[in-house]
């Protein structure tokens, strides 16, 4: 059986079109205010402890780093 279309259902997505435009740009400008309460950045990764991001060490010498046996 083949099922017809109905003027509800044809509606629901006209009106579809339209919120998916209002919603993408209300996550844009999330976006852009997320970016702006970003703390600005301090140093290089090649200056700070990937581990626990202090600048005083490395990764290596790290104090919270797992001992390797």
């Amino acid at each position: 059986m083949t099922e017809r279309a109905s003027r509800r259902g044809f509606l629901a997505g006209l009106l579809a079109v339209p919120a998916a435009f209002v919603g993408a740009r209300a996550l844009a400008a999330t976006r852009r205010s997320a970016a702006a309460l970003r703390p600005a950045p301090q140093g290089r990764s090649s200056t700070r402890c990937a581990i626990c991001g202090a600048a005083d060490h490395g990764m290596l010498r790290c104090p919270r780093a797992p001992e390797v046996t």
